[in-house]
């Protein structure tokens, strides 16, 4: 696949492939085609084009601003209304668990109410189960989808993996809702970011893909037209649009439209992040979180009940006495965090390991075990909730107790913890107003068994996002070494709550490997900016320790675990001995097009199925790129027109006038490509983006690297000292 292009040309290529046997076709089938691109563009607002594909820049689409308005508002009020539901539904089915176990422990005792609680997680995981693995289809939805979501925005693969659907919309949303209900330690973070970039796509794929519509007229005995599409730019354009889509998502779950905008800056990385990108996710969150208050108000609900919100600040939370005490739970925290995502990655490994042993009975293997592990959760988090000391009931307390097996006026402090749903459960620790609520001990108790759920829960095929439950486990330690240091007259100002809040940033830095949206989602949720300080204290003790111990995150091991397309900003030093031509794609020598590329050839070429990219090639020099989809797009357009002018019905076996098809086309296109003479001559020079990038061979690799990975090229040409054509390289190529 380097050096200058030996493509036999004409009825040479055809003798080659054994197709020029037989009598001639006729004459109006061998007729040479010429491609010449014009006419009325297929919506307002297009520009003409005349001779040749005119592509964008990399990460621009060009699309007319109206459309990229219309996507971000529908997709901005689409979310509003989708996480209106979700809530919704996720407390009616979570608060009719709950009340229904406490019925039943008041009336029965704690030994059926913990039945009742184990019954109703079963059912609502089987419900979740079954959804999730009705097809193949959806058993994408049995996880985050945040490493697939992350490679895809990150311009790394062409398509999302697993694909965006409707039904993958929907399967997701309610298996969301109701593996939340089943008590998994999880939180719906990692799923709704999924949603909303599946959301996102959708719509822009219905009102994007008219505007980057080009129709091409082929000229000759024969006339006729098809539609080619910019591909390149309308990905663009989805990217841009799920960012925004996702920003909204995580702006609903906190109420904090600045943090969404944040957290999706530093999940799609500044060198992907496009100019246009700050405004429309500005808007989107704004329009978002605006109508969610809206919906919820409508119905007589407050937005803050359904996220983590600290109703009473402090006019003074900290002083430079709690400095010392911030620290140290940071210090503590990022160390945790580190050996937490080791042991939660090796967990999943062995889960894997022991799902391939039970290949043969996937999908139940997968499906038993989700279910077993809901009740396994439930089951745990009842029999420690009973080790936990009944408390008297405070009047005018502004978060919910949970009072589980303990008498009228009475409150279960390990139960407030366990025994309630995450955001609950946060919101309790990071409480000013109840510092001696919940005893040391209590947190101790919680975290062990929450932090254990949390670890086993990797791998199992359930939608979960890590955020909320990173957030408990140090919300946990912070508030636990928080009033062991009050005990000890070793703080100032700041009370227990404050240090679960320095502990929830602690670690959920730590894992995530996030800085800014922690402090902003943090600071958000304590209602009191003032903390920003100890907050980015604390961040920084903690992801330094933790980048110390572990220098990728779980995140980014999970990209690595799960082969998701993925290419780092900064080059890996595997390459940096290596040059240019050293990292050159596989080039089959079918796949160099030439001027005098025939029917017959750009078959040769489609039947490669791992090039998505065609080097057009000149006189030895690479002339440009074109795409599969585009040579896809012609080429059956020319099956149509000839089939229907020569009025020829494909013989068995897709062969026309004694030209043997088989050859040069897959299996499913054979039949359809009976119509079109071999010897047919497809001008594919003019289906080329006509300035490529181009590559000296013996450019290092990492000053070539940087082309790729920050200025968003997808392929380039690698030439000699004279400009002549050595080979090409893709991003794909880079990934592999």
């Amino acid at each position: 696949g380097t050096g200058r292009s030996s493509r036999p040309r004409g009825s040479e290529a055809l003798r080659r492939g054994g197709a020029a046997r037989g009598p001639s076709p006729p004459a109006a089938m061998a007729t040479m085609l010429y491609l010449g691109i014009g006419g009325e563009s297929l919506a307002p607002g297009i520009e003409r084009l005349h001779s040749r594909i005119k592509l964008a820049e990399p990460r621009a689409h060009r699309l007319p601003g109206m459309v990229m308005t219309i996507i971000t508002v529908v997709t901005a009020v689409g979310m509003a209304v989708l996480n209106a539901g979700t809530v919704l539904c996720m407390r009616t089915i979570v608060g009719c668990k709950f009340w229904l176990t406490q019925q039943v422990t008041n009336y029965a005792g704690v030994g059926w109410g913990t039945l009742t609680l184990v019954s109703c997680s079963a059912f609502t995981a089987t419900l979740t189960t079954l959804l999730i693995f009705r097809s193949k289809d959806t058993q994408a939805a049995g996880g985050s989808g945040a490493p697939e979501n992350r490679g895809w925005l990150n311009g790394s693969s062409n398509a999302p993996l697993g694909g965006f659907t409707w039904t993958h919309l929907v399967v997701r949303c309610l298996a969301t809702i109701l593996g939340n209900a089943s008590g998994y330690p999880v939180g719906r973070e990692g799923p709704t970011v999924s949603m909303a970039s599946n959301f996102a796509y959708l719509i822009t794929e219905l009102f994007a893909r008219k505007s980057v519509a080009r129709r091409v007229t082929i000229d000759g005995s024969q006339s006729m037209e098809t539609v080619v599409y910019d591909e390149e730019g309308l990905a663009h354009a989805k990217r841009v649009a799920c960012a925004v889509g996702g920003a909204c998502g995580m702006a609903m779950i906190f109420d904090a439209p600045l943090g969404g905008i944040v957290y999706m800056l530093e999940e799609v990385t500044s060198i992907c992040w496009p100019l246009e990108l700050t405004f429309r996710a500005f808007v989107g969150t704004v329009i978002c979180a605006m109508l969610s208050r809206v919906f919820l108000n409508l119905i007589g609900k407050d937005v803050k009940a359904f996220v983590v919100y600290e109703w009473s600040p402090q006019q003074h939370a900290w002083d430079w006495w709690d400095t010392l005490g911030f620290v140290i739970v940071s210090a503590v925290l990022g160390i945790f965090s580190a050996y937490h995502s080791r042991v939660c990655l090796y967990v999943g490994t062995v889960r894997q390991r022991s799902m391939k042993a039970l290949a043969r009975f996937e999908p139940y293997n997968k499906m038993v075990e989700a279910v077993s592990y809901a009740c396994l959760c439930a089951l745990v988090s009842a029999l420690v909730a009973q080790m936990g000391q009944c408390e008297p009931r405070s009047a005018g307390e502004s978060v919910e107790f949970v009072r589980y097996n303990c008498a009228e006026g009475e409150y279960n402090p390990v139960a407030s913890l366990l025994v309630t749903t995450s955001e609950a459960a946060v919101n309790l620790l990071f409480s000013r107003k109840n510092a001696g609520a919940i005893h040391p001990m209590n947190c101790f108790l919680a975290f062990c068994s929450y932090t254990c759920l949390n670890i086993g829960l990797t791998g199992v095929p359930v939608p979960s996002g890590n955020f909320t439950g990173t957030m408990l486990i140090g919300g946990l330690v912070g508030r636990m070494m928080g009033s062991l240091f009050g005990m000890l007259n070793l703080t100032g100002s700041s009370v227990s709550g404050v240090y679960a809040m320095v502990g929830s940033a602690a670690m959920l830095c730590g894992f995530k490997r996030m800085s800014l949206a922690v402090v902003v989602f943090v600071a958000g949720a304590a209602n009191d900016f003032n903390l920003v300080p100890p907050l980015m204290l604390s961040v920084t003790v903690s992801l330094a320790l933790s980048q110390a111990i572990m220098p990728r995150g779980y995140d980014e091991e999970q990209v690595l675990r799960r082969n998701v397309a993925f290419l780092e900003p900064e080059p890996p030093k595997c390459i940096d001995n290596k040059l240019a031509r050293d990292l050159c794609d596989k080039l089959p020598e079918e796949a160099i097009l030439t001027p005098d590329a025939t029917a017959a050839g750009v078959g040769d070429a489609l039947m490669k199925k791992e090039i998505i990219d065609f080097p057009f090639v000149k006189d030895g020099r690479c002339m440009g790129f074109t795409t599969r989809e585009r040579l896809k797009t012609v080429l059956h357009a020319c099956l149509d027109k000839f089939a229907s002018a020569a009025d020829i019905a494909p013989s068995p076996g897709g062969s026309v006038g004694g030209y043997n098809l088989d050859r040069f086309v897959s299996a499913s296109l054979i039949s359809e490509m009976a119509h079109l003479p071999p010897g047919a001559i497809l001008p594919v020079e003019r289906l080329v983006d006509p300035t490529p990038y181009t590559i000296l061979e013996d450019m290092p690799a990492p000053r070539m690297y940087t082309l790729f990975a920050k200025g968003g090229v997808g392929v380039a040409s690698v030439v000699g000292p004279n400009g002549d054509f050595r080979g090409m390289i893709t991003r794909r190529g880079l990934i592999a």
